[in-house]
């Protein structure tokens, strides 16, 4: 199963400020953005947020699900990005991408009876010669 992300933190006016992912996965960040009429927060990836032009210089570090912390760039240089680091954020991108993800559009109905509206769920299903 493997350890996952509970937050990512930021060095930022001389403190730490802590980031947690909402139900989607995503974290809520300033929009750096310097148009007019412009949310002032976005929602981003974990992978947007440590490679933010602005934030990767922030120092940010992963807290793990089993109470380790781990620096996302090797001492803190933007430059040294860890593999480590990198694989826990695209794993948990991908975890909640698979989680937001459409559904296929197969409907699995068990425990439907004949004569319920079973039809009306499953129109392209051959004959009822399976029931």
């Amino acid at each position: 199963m493997g350890v996952n992300i509970v937050s990512i933190s930021l060095y930022c006016n001389e403190q730490r400020v802590k980031l947690s992912p909402d139900s989607s996965g995503k974290f809520l960040i300033p929009n750096f953005s310097t148009a007019i009429g412009r949310n002032p927060l976005i929602k981003v990836t974990a992978e947007q947020l440590i490679s933010d032009a602005r934030i990767k210089f922030m120092d940010p570090v992963l807290t793990l699900d089993d109470g380790s912390k781990l620096r996302v760039y090797q001492g803190g240089d933007p430059s040294g990005l860890l593999a480590q680091s990198i694989s826990l954020v695209e794993k948990h991108d991908k975890k909640f991408a698979e989680k937001n993800k459409p559904h296929s559009g197969k409907i699995y109905a068990r425990g439907l009876t004949y004569g319920s509206n079973f039809d009306l769920l499953m129109p392209d299903w051959p004959d009822d010669d399976w029931y």
